[in-house]
């Protein structure tokens, strides 16, 4: 699998986005989004989701983490778990 790269989701669109809101990149395309979410679970703020075109939409695609390195880490084990 080529590398993920998370950006910030204001400089990859252009407007006015949270600073706790990311893409995830890959090969330039967007392939998800990792984001703080002021209304996860308790401990698990850090919301994922995989949303790219060749993954059929699924609970399973989604998830929440404690910190945003974890959901970037549960991000990738999902999608290469899909793969």
């Amino acid at each position: 699998m080529n590398s993920l790269i998370l950006k910030p989701t204001g400089s990859h669109y252009g407007g006015d986005w949270s600073d706790t809101d990311f893409v995830v990149l890959r090969d330039g395309e967007v392939i998800g989004r990792i984001m703080l979410h002021p209304q996860g679970p308790q401990g698990q703020p850090w919301f994922w989701t995989i949303t790219t075109l060749e993954q059929k939409p699924s609970i399973h695609n989604r998830g929440y983490s404690a910190r945003r390195e974890e959901a970037m880490a549960d991000f990738k084990a999902r999608l290469l778990a899909l793969s």
